[in-house]
């Protein structure tokens, strides 16, 4: 797999057309087409902007060693997923991702009895 072939596959991860994986780099939608066909190399700005913006390894991006997504620690995780998110909210968030699927049972039972009552 060539740089220009991870490049794409960084795209299709984040399951971005050309046009809008390019605006999140700021740069113009025919530069990833013209890297992704082999035309063009990305440049290393490039690369790492694709690093920082995505999660990527840029060993990975670069050279194909090692895997492609970087390790994120749980509040890089919980800041992705509840982007624009309230601290109430990601903190319950975080609570409700820890919860035994006793618990899950026991919330499950509690959220039907309040649509009962609400008469949803």
């Amino acid at each position: 797999m060539t740089v220009n072939d991870r490049c794409k596959a960084v795209r299709q991860h984040a399951n971005l057309s050309q046009r809008a994986f390019a605006e999140r780099l700021s740069i113009t939608g025919s530069s990833i087409a013209l890297i992704e066909t082999g035309k063009n190399n990305p440049s290393d700005q490039t690369l790492r902007l694709i690093c920082q913006e995505f999660g990527i390894s840029y060993a990975w991006l670069k050279e194909g060693k090692g895997e492609m997504l970087l390790p994120e620690d749980e509040d890089e995780a919980v800041n992705r997923i509840m982007l624009g998110g309230t601290d109430f909210q990601k903190a319950l968030f975080r609570v409700m991702s820890r919860l035994p699927d006793s618990a899950w049972e026991e919330l499950q039972r509690f959220a039907e009895s309040l649509k009962k009552e609400s008469g949803l």
